[in-house]
This record gives C-alpha cells, sequence and structure tokens, in this order.
C-alpha cells in the first residue's frame, strides 16, 4: 500500500537514474511505461493504462488533484560528450537525456503521489505520465478525455521549482519561396528564389522587432526563422528555397492576427505551404487555491511565466499551474543534468502543495 513516509534524496536519484537509462525517443515510451507499471503494481496503487499514458491515484474522495508530466525525450543532439542514456550520479548530479526534462518531474511526482499525507476519503491524487508532448500525438493532448474529472492540475516541466501561470502560444510555418533556376554562369537568365527569400526573412526580423504588444508576464510576441533549405547544385541559380518560422505569441498579439501580419509583410514570391497552430496563449489566476498553495510549499513570493510550451495547454477548465525541478536552459542541451538537491527540492514541493491542497 502506499506509505505516508518520507522519501530520501538518495531514493530520488536512484529511480531517476533508472529511468533515464531507459530510451524513450517520442514515439518509444512503451518500456519506461512499463517501469512505472511495476512501480505501482509494488506500491499498490490502483491505475489505467491506455496506449502509452498511465493514471494511478490515491484515494476515492471527491476533490481530485492530478500530477501530470511528460514520459518521452527528444532525440540527443551532437553536441553530447558522454553517453545520453548513463544515467550517471557524478558530484550531486543525475546525467542523461530527460534527467531535468522531464524525469525530474516524474520523481518527483511519483513519490508525491506516494507518500502525500492526505484523506483518502475526502480527495483523490492523481498521477499522470503521458507521452508525446514533444511531437504532439497521442499524449494528454486526448488521454485528458479518459481522465476523471479533477479540480485542479500541476503540470511537470523544469522551471528551476518557480511557480508558472503562464505560457505563450505556439505556431510553425512551412514557407516556400519561388524563383526561376538557371545556369549560375548565366543568373541573368534566372530568377534567384534564395535572394527572394533572404529579403523575405530579414522583413521577418523587422516585422519581430516593430511587435511592440507586451504581456507583463509573457513578455512579447517572437518570431524566429529557424531553418532555410534550398538549391540543388553549385552551379545552379535556386528555383525554390524551403525556410520555417517560429512563433510564440501572447494574447495581446495572439497566433491568428501574428500570422495575418507574416503573411502582409512577405512578398508574393513567398507563401506559406503549410500552418501549425499546437498550442495558445496559456493564462490562470495567481489569486487561485492551487496557486497559493504551490507558493506557500515553494516560498514563492510572485509567480512567473513558462518559457516553452507544455500540456498545460490541455488543461482549458480546472485550476492550473506549471512547476517543476530542473533549470530550463538544460532542456534539449547536450550533456543534459538535474541537480540531486533540486530533485528533492520538487518532490518536497509537489507532496506538500498536494497536501495543502487536498485537506484544505
Amino acid at each position: 500500500m502506499p506509505t505516508t513516509t518520507e522519501f530520501t534524496q538518495d531514493t530520488l536519484a536512484d529511480a531517476l537514474s533508472q529511468i533515464v537509462r531507459i530510451k524513450s525517443v517520442s514515439g518509444n515510451e512503451h518500456e519506461v511505461i512499463e517501469w512505472f507499471k511495476a512501480q505501482f503494481e509494488k506500491h499498490g496503487l490502483q491505475y489505467k493504462h491506455s496506449g502509452r499514458n498511465l493514471l494511478a491515484w490515491r484515494g476515492q474522495g471527491p476533490k481530485r488533484l492530478l500530477f501530470n508530466t511528460h514520459t518521452d525525450t527528444v532525440p540527443p543532439n551532437n553536441g553530447y560528450t558522454r553517453d545520453p542514456w548513463d544515467g550517471a550520479r557524478e558530484n550531486g548530479r543525475v546525467y542523461g537525456l530527460g534527467s531535468s526534462d522531464a524525469g525530474g518531474c516524474l520523481v518527483g511526482m511519483f513519490h508525491a503521489l506516494l507518500s502525500a499525507d492526505i484523506d483518502e476519503s475526502r480527495c483523490t491524487l492523481m498521477f499522470a505520465p503521458t507521452c508525446d508532448e514533444e511531437t504532439q500525438g497521442q499524449g494528454f493532448e486526448i488521454f485528458r478525455d479518459e481522465i476523471p474529472e479533477f479540480e485542479a492540475c500541476i503540470t511537470g516541466e523544469p522551471t528551476d521549482c518557480n511557480v508558472c501561470t503562464a505560457e505563450r502560444g505556439m505556431f510553425k510555418l512551412d514557407m516556400s519561396t519561388a524563383g526561376k533556376s538557371s545556369h549560375a554562369a548565366r543568373p541573368w537568365q534566372g530568377d534567384n528564389a534564395a535572394y527572394h527569400a533572404a529579403r523575405d526573412i530579414l522583413a521577418i526580423e523587422s516585422l519581430y522587432e516593430s511587435f511592440e504588444e507586451r504581456d507583463d508576464l509573457l513578455g512579447r510576441t517572437t518570431l524566429a526563422v529557424t531553418m532555410v533549405n534550398g538549391g540543388v547544385a553549385r552551379n545552379v541559380v535556386p528555383s525554390e528555397v524551403k525556410w520555417v518560422i517560429d512563433g510564440r505569441t501572447i494574447q495581446q498579439l495572439d497566433n491568428t492576427e501574428t500570422i495575418k501580419r507574416v503573411k502582409a509583410a512577405i512578398s508574393s514570391h513567398s507563401k506559406i505551404v503549410r500552418e501549425k497552430a499546437r498550442f495558445g496563449v496559456w493564462k490562470r489566476d495567481k489569486n487561485d487555491p492551487l496557486v497559493k498553495c504551490a507558493c506557500d510549499a515553494s516560498g514563492a513570493e510572485n509567480v512567473s511565466a513558462f518559457g516553452g510550451v507544455s500540456d498545460a495547454w490541455w488543461n482549458q477548465n480546472a485550476q492550473g499551474l506549471i512547476i517543476g525541478p530542473g533549470f530550463p536552459h538544460l532542456s534539449h542541451a547536450a550533456d543534459e543534468y538535474i541537480e540531486e538537491i533540486e530533485l528533492y527540492r520538487g518532490y518536497q514541493i509537489y507532496k506538500q502543495t498536494a497536501e495543502l491542497f487536498l485537506n484544505s
């Protein structure tokens, strides 16, 4: 049966080391799901398994709090100087892909589920480790409908244990710029798509710099050209250049309006060939009871904004916040790690927040 005994920092670090050693790049979370199932059975937890998602819970009371974070990771990048899946514990750190994003949240939430001191006749504490957060697909966005209604949800992401009540929206635009090919020795016979693309890319930079709308927590809407690809040979003027725009938006200048401005800024040579707006702006009230409980548990005097996007977006109705151990700048970085003391701090915040919220 679940225990209300406090777990040690060493126990948490050992569990995270085990998880990191399991390769769980998006779409291949099956093995880490099996690890959690074994742990749920070991500790006598009730659980549900659907696809590459799990839900475990304690209690049967009507007041419900959900912990949610993701089991998947991005692929390792070429900058790694060590085995991305070694899970090594060195100098007070746990190393490895996903150790910070979001292994620390997984471990902290799971052990908080086990040890939180709650009245199980009055409330229910739930934990959903879900897939595909990094890519979209079969994760929390669809599993949400299989979870009993909850009053509040804590989304686990590395925030350095800051309480975050907002995140920007996100869209991506696949762009194509057209021209006419010719031999590079006779460029006047062609129409160089690279030049047209370059001008339009600089137009996007100017557009971004012109944005005046601001949000107190989220700052401003941003645009970044992140990929450029074109040409078929060194001696051929390119007839097409493909490029990508990444937009992160605020309520005052949202996805729809920003995309409208992009269309107005580019020339007739360029067009949007694919528009993907997965996330809108997500915000919660800093005065919500859940937020106040998390601030009390963490010692935070103010709330922050999360710098990325997360599965919090799929929680549209209940109270919510984003918090977790780990430094945000280490997400997707080479030689990713988490401080063991930070891992333990995150666990304590999850546990105390659950106790304060569910016992109130």
